[in-house]
């Protein structure tokens, strides 16, 4: 498993981009790697992109530790997952409802284009 992170710092955005296999450690260890990014602002959004996982699993047990952290961004930052497996999108859909009172806008798509039109309002 591997994910790249990378600044669209024009459009004020982080990118997280998820590749193979997924589990615990790399959902977990996101906001570390952001805010130790040099980078770092807490102003701007993330996307979590898992368009690229081909396997691996989140454990529910993970899904609400992570829900209940208090971001590292801004309450007014959009967190925006791109889940278009049904077992990702579900799981990331029960941290959503979890997770409305530390990250108010958590927002789970299917498709990078539905959250490239989120964070273009």
């Amino acid at each position: 498993m591997a994910v790249q992170l990378t600044v669209d710092a024009k459009r004020k955005l982080f990118v997280a981009t998820y590749t193979g296999e997924i589990h615990d450690e790399e959902i977990l260890g996101l906001a570390a790697l952001v805010r130790s990014h040099p980078e770092f602002d807490e102003s701007f959004s993330i996307t979590w992109d898992f368009s690229g996982v081909t396997g691996g699993s989140i454990s529910t047990s993970a899904m609400q530790e992570l829900s209940r952290r208090e971001s590292i961004l801004s309450p007014t930052s959009m967190h925006v997952i791109v889940a278009p497996q049904d077992h990702i999108f579900g799981i990331f859909r029960m941290g959503q409802v979890l997770a409305e009172k530390t990250k108010p806008k958590v927002v789970v798509v299917r498709s990078t284009d539905q959250a490239n039109r989120l964070l273009a309002l």
